[in-house]
């Protein structure tokens, strides 16, 4: 239970390192609100090391992409090794180290080193574009950086010379690599644990209260922004985490997300706490481990599912169509099973009221249809799942929304898979599906013990009733100490009382289940004064296997529009030449034949989207010879579009629609 307090209007100055921080009382930048008492561990290093100690002789980690084989009492004394190491070299509480890294078996290593010194770790990935690096260097004001590779020191090279640095680590050094041209000694991650073997380490105390980690926002627009969470601020996700996510020692998990993704971080923590085998993998390879691993735990983003749907259909059709029919005819028989299951068993989520008579119809359908369902699973979805690797105890899907036909699909053949909400500035988890319980499809699930989450009208504050769409607001233990040098970005998404505006709308039903419908931000405004929210538009297209994104526009136009990027499966139906479209300078494609798959496709998916409006209907698009991509600057590393940029991107083809 909570006790809620008041957060006073009381500041004081912090001095970080170097750096004087104006923040509000320290007792609240765990919880802002709320009084969590943290009786089991008081740091996620004492939590870590409490793990390691107990599993020490169980595997830890496998990564064979960098040669990293270690259990845990071998993984632990690295950590213990490294910090020592940079407590040598005058790093100490309180200080910011840069730790610009993808995920691999050696990161854990090198935060734990970093945060047992009582430091402060600024992460984020070594593919982030150059200047982002430099801007967090410059923002975060580090005091050191450790940097994966040799390569990522020779793009950064030519940003070193402003800062003051006290030297920098190479993760991985390579054989030959020159680290002149910088004013600060250059080590190999090899040197620090050796300096650390020499070295007695003088333990740091730490408290919930104490700051661990400044997590870069994916800055769709503008810079990103610096998050300070506080070790109480995991330490409360990880005392709740069994409750909502079970697991046990000496099973394992894929690791494949960007560790420097908030939602990956507190999750690989829980992982090695509970003393799990902890594998590593890469997007390329993704699909051959998850077969040779067969892991219990997977945790990813929408896109991976989406793409592991996609895989699964994609060898089908390479083998016979007779194949690809049977196991597609197969899946929408189990879908169509589930929805009546689950009317019967109350657990559809946009069902205000059941029905008794409507409920003996669903229920004499559901017992008709499934003995062939289970026929289906126990041959075709059983061969499917060991083929793939997707025998998964449990899976999260997390850091973006997935679409409507990949949840159906997931559920339909047996995979557990649940959702779950939160965001950078909630260490992220508010809300999440249960794992043991009734699984609600097309909702975030249901707060996390000890979270509050309120849904207000977003002009009058005024909290609103079940099904009533408004703002998300929140606030608890995980919510942040605040954005790093930016009070007033601070102040205008945390407000006196600790209540967290998230910037995302929604709406609670009965069970208290989260059903998101899109951000504030991304509002569309038409030149008439309606609002029209896009996600649960392009949700609803993306449900369409000729289409592979959509992005609505239609800001102070007079009707809503859409830029479209069909499948490969939509351009072979419509025997349009990729290699050709290659070749081509336009922008668009304009094969007639697919505009008409298109727009029927499109007007197919609206219209069983049920409660639109006539103004939300998509009345113009144009389909985009290139998709949005991390590559072409159109997605964040977190693969979420970056909306302005696309608008901004394509600002002429937009025109040029509502010209027509």
């Amino acid at each position: 239970m909570f006790v809620l307090l008041c957060l006073n209007r009381i500041y004081y100055t912090q001095k970080i390192g170097e750096i004087i921080l104006t923040q509000t009382l320290t007792e609240n930048r765990v919880c802002r609100a709320g009084k969590f008492k943290f009786e089991r561990f008081q740091s996620i290093c004492e939590y870590l090391e409490f793990g390691a100690n107990k599993f020490s002789t169980l595997p830890a980690i496998t990564d064979t992409y960098n040669n990293i084989e270690q259990n845990y009492a071998e993984y632990i004394l690295q950590a213990k090794d490294f910090s020592a190491g940079l407590q040598s070299l005058g790093i100490k509480k309180d200080d910011v180290v840069g730790l610009f890294s993808e995920n691999n078996g050696r990161w854990i290593v090198v935060d734990q080193g970093i945060l047992r010194c009582g430091a402060i770790d600024a992460v984020r990935g070594s593919n982030a574009p150059v200047d982002e690096l430099d801007y967090i260097i410059g923002q975060s004001q580090s005091k050191a950086l450790v940097l994966q590779t040799s390569m990522l020191f020779d793009k950064l090279k030519p940003y070193l010379p402003k800062y003051d640095l006290d030297f920098i680590v190479i993760m991985f050094h390579k054989e030959g690599a020159n680290y002149d041209g910088v004013d600060c000694p250059v080590y190999t991650f090899e040197e620090i644990l050796a300096m650390g073997k020499r070295k007695c380490f003088s333990p740091v105390k730490l408290t919930p209260y104490d700051y661990a980690t400044i997590l870069y926002t994916s800055g769709t627009t503008g810079n990103p922004k610096g998050v300070l969470l506080t070790h109480g601020n995991m330490i409360f996700q990880i005392d709740t985490a069994t409750n909502w996510f079970p697991v046990n020692s000496g099973e394992s998990t894929l690791e494949i997300l960007p560790i420097w993704h908030a939602y990956e971080r507190i999750c690989t923590y829980y992982f090695y706490g509970e003393g799990l085998h902890v594998h590593y993998t890469t997007l390329s390879k993704i699909k051959d481990d998850m077969v040779k691993y067969s892991p219990d735990y997977m945790v990813s983003v929408p896109r991976i599912w989406e793409a592991v749907r996609a895989g699964v259909y994609a060898k089908l059709k390479q083998k016979s169509n007779l194949a690809y029919t049977i196991f597609d005819t197969a899946v929408k028989y189990s879908v169509a099973y589930k929805k009546h299951s689950m009317y019967v068993e109350r657990r559809i989520t946009e069902q205000k009221h059941y029905n008794p008579i409507a409920t003996i119809y669903h229920a004499i359908m559901a017992t008709c249809m499934q003995p062939l369902h289970k026929v289906f699973s126990e041959t075709l979805y059983k061969k499917l799942k060991n083929l793939t690797g997707l025998n998964l105890k449990a899976s999260i899907s997390g850091g973006g929304a997935i679409g409507s036909k990949e949840e159906a699909f997931y559920d339909a053949v047996g995979v557990k898979l649940v959702i779950g909400y939160g965001l950078t500035e909630t260490a992220p988890i508010l809300t999440l599906r249960s794992v043991t319980g009734k699984n609600f499809l097309g909702c975030a699930g249901a707060p996390i013990e000890g979270t509050e989450l309120k849904i207000i009208d977003p002009e009058t504050k005024k909290e609103l009733p079940p099904f009533e769409k408004g703002l998300v607001i929140v606030r608890g233990p995980q919510v942040m100490g605040g954005y790093y040098h930016d009070e007033a970005a601070t102040r205008a998404v945390l407000d006196d009382n600790g209540w967290f505006n998230t910037g995302d709308l929604g709406y609670l039903t009965y069970e208290n289940n989260l059903v998101l419908r899109g951000r504030m931000k991304e509002t569309i405004v038409l030149s008439n004064g309606e609002n029209v929210e896009p996600i649960p538009i392009e949700d609803a297209v993306l449900g369409s296997q000729y289409i592979n994104q959509i992005v609505l526009v239609g800001q102070d136009q007079g009707a809503v529009g859409a830029l479209v990027i069909p499948t490969k499966e939509a351009l072979e139906k419509c025997g349009v030449d990729t290699r050709g479209l290659r070749m081509q300078q336009d922008v668009c494609i304009k094969n007639p034949a697919l505009r008409k798959l298109i727009k029927s496709e499109i007007e197919t998916h609206i219209k069983n989207k049920s409660k639109l409006k006539s103004f939300e209907k998509i009345q113009k698009f144009e389909i985009l010879k290139e998709g949005f991509s991390i590559d072409n600057g159109l997605m964040t590393s977190t693969a979420k579009i970056k909306r302005n940029k696309v608008f901004e991107t394509y600002d002429d083809i937009i025109t040029g629609m509502y010209q027509q």
